[in-house]
């Protein structure tokens, strides 16, 4: 199983709550999300979603940290990394 994160850069044309200036000079949010991919014959699913403003690093530590931990939540005991039987 293969949980993808990845930042998306969302554009807002009014004053949004922490809507703030992006790095391609537009006006937005800059979420982190995580998807679970099923395989080739399957679609990826939204486990998590962090919010944070336009301006938001890309390679923001505490955020990619805190949406791996999200993600991971949602996944079943069974398949975490070093779960027991």
């Amino acid at each position: 199983m293969i949980v993808d994160i990845d930042g998306v850069l969302v554009l807002a044309h009014s004053g949004k709550q922490d809507a703030t200036a992006t790095w391609k000079k537009t006006f937005g949010h800059h979420p982190l999300v995580a998807f679970v991919d099923h395989g080739q014959d399957g679609a990826g699913v939204l486990v998590a979603s962090v919010l944070r403003p336009g301006n938001a690093g890309s390679n923001t530590a505490a955020d990619h940290i805190e949406t791996t931990r999200l993600a991971l939540a949602q996944l079943p005991a069974s398949l975490r990394r070093g779960a027991r039987h």
